[in-house]
């Protein structure tokens, strides 16, 4: 039976709570981890099956987003007060029997006062809480990294090695390792998911606490990793190759939470010495959502003669839900290699896409080329001139009930390199509207060049019934885009539409 039971309201974080049990899933055990999707099975009580896997927990994790407090039921009244209300009874039995709790905030939610909750659950707030955020989740994982890393030689359970995910140690967590130093650990030993027991050393990605190489991430295809200094041949040279991209350069998975597309953009091999190349791929996720999942080093393997290598570079990132985001991928191969297939994995779900490593064709050193060879496309502050820079607003929506307008859109200059969009949007709530209406960072998205990307800036906020609010979305601006949309959503319907890029002057 599980030790950790992951408790969450299905309308406030189900996305972020299913990214948490497959991250503890992979390192613990499915045994060691209950949460109600999938520790349940058709046709059972699940009051009894709760009851059960709640007898038998030694950690609670109360998943906490911006709804989890006030959400309410059919008669407006909040949940979390009601005497059936799951969360509440999960979390008071936690407590009472003495179990770790541990808040675990998500979506830029805040701790609730003790004041604000009901008496069974007011001891809640007086226990450490372990924050989940998208947007600093890389710099939080290394902090975390070296956490436990300092933690190892206090000779933790979690730290011994074992020859597979280990069961959950026992009796209760510390409550500062909290939440994310779990799902941490997951990530850092996600690779026991490897094709077979017997790999070779390089299948194996790095221990915890190990040094990892440099992550090289981007938010768009127009900004990969800079470019790594290519090493001369005697002719001058540089002994980098472009591979053509494999027939088949794109896959899809379908999720519990979100439809993801993974695509191949562009290939390079360089030679290394000592018989070996590095061979690099630059990758796409798309997330067409709804809920967001995770992009990591751990859904990726190069398969070489039935054995699976790790990526040298650790990833490790959120996708929101409707969003895009690329990563470059670099394997250590043999300088022999001629044909390899690269492993997709999403949670059970795997497939294979076969690489051709010839023919292959020099990179020239060109600072117009990027990494990859590619031409690079124009900056956007080299291409507008006088930012700061208006757009014409003014656009109003309707989803559903609920209004929108675009009150303000304006360019700004960020660094030499980069600018940003700022949209200023208005949601207004309709009367007898219940618990009100979210208007947070998914509600708008930025579409360039057909690829959706997220806010930089975190909003949180619920409008209230018969009120409306504004809120600042704010959006990276590398290349200068051919199409600019913006499109907004409240829960299942969405509206987009073009904004006019002729309204920027020219250089």
């Amino acid at each position: 039976m599980a030790g950790l039971f992951i408790s969450y309201r299905r309308d406030d974080s189900a996305g972020h709570a299913g990214r948490l049990f497959d991250a503890l899933k992979a390192r613990f055990g499915a045994e060691q981890v209950f949460m109600d999707v999938s520790g349940l099975r058709p046709g059972q009580d699940f009051v009894a099956a709760l009851d059960a896997a709640l007898a038998q927990t030694d950690c609670l994790l109360a998943v906490i987003g911006p709804r989890w407090l006030d959400a309410t039921n059919a008669a407006g009244q909040r949940r979390i007060n009601a005497a059936d209300d799951f969360v509440q009874l999960e979390i008071s039995r936690a407590l009472a029997q003495g179990a770790t709790v541990i808040p675990v905030l998500v979506h830029g939610a805040s701790m609730p006062a003790a004041s604000a909750l009901p008496p069974a659950l007011q001891p809640l707030a007086r226990r450490q809480a372990i924050s989940l955020t998208d947007q600093r989740w890389n710099s939080d994982v290394q902090e975390l990294i070296a956490l436990l890393h300092g933690r190892q030689a206090a000779a933790s359970p979690m730290a011994a090695p074992a020859p597979g995910p280990p069961a959950l140690p026992a009796g209760k967590l510390p409550a500062r390792m909290g939440a994310a130093a779990l799902v941490l650990v997951a990530m850092v030993a996600g690779a026991w998911w490897l094709f077979t027991p017997g790999k070779p050393a390089s299948a194996v990605a790095p221990a915890p606490g190990a040094a990892q190489a440099p992550r090289q991430t981007t938010p768009t295809a127009a900004a990969d990793a800079p470019a790594r200094p290519a090493a001369a041949t005697a002719t001058g040279t540089a002994a980098r190759f472009n591979v053509p991209l494999p027939a088949l350069s794109e896959v899809r998975f379908r999720t519990s939470r979100a439809q993801v597309v993974f695509s191949i953009l562009a290939i390079r091999l360089e030679p290394q010495g000592d018989g070996k190349q590095e061979l690099a791929l630059l990758v796409r996720m798309l997330n067409n959502g709804p809920m967001d999942e995770s992009f990591s080093s751990d859904q990726f393997r190069l398969v070489v003669a039935g054995q699976g290598i790790a990526p040298k570079d650790f990833l490790n990132e959120l996708t929101n839900g409707v969003q895009a985001k690329h990563a470059t991928l670099r394997f250590a191969v043999p300088a022999t290699l001629k044909a390899a297939e690269l492993e997709v994995r999403v949670n059970t779900e795997s497939t294979r896409m076969p690489l051709a490593l010839e023919p292959r064709a020099p990179l020239r050193s060109d600072p117009a080329l990027d990494d990859f060879g590619r031409a690079k496309p124009a900056r956007l502050v080299d291409v507008v001139k006088a930012i700061p820079v208006a757009i014409p607003a003014g656009q109003r929506v309707a989803l559903g009930p609920v209004g929108y307008q675009i009150v303000a859109l304006s360019i700004e200059r960020e660094t030499v390199e980069k600018a940003s969009l700022t949209v200023t949007v208005r949601c207004s709530a309709p009367a007898g509207s219940g618990g009100g209406v979210n208007f947070w960072s998914d509600t708008v998205r930025l579409w360039l060049d057909g690829l959706p990307h997220a806010p930089v800036n975190v909003v949180n906020e619920i409008v209230s019934a018969g009120d409306s609010k504004e809120a600042r979305f704010v959006f990276d601006l590398l290349a200068m885009p051919q199409s600019m949309e913006l499109s907004l959503r409240n829960s299942s319907e969405s509206s987009k539409f073009a904004l006019p890029l002729d309204a920027l002057p020219r250089r």
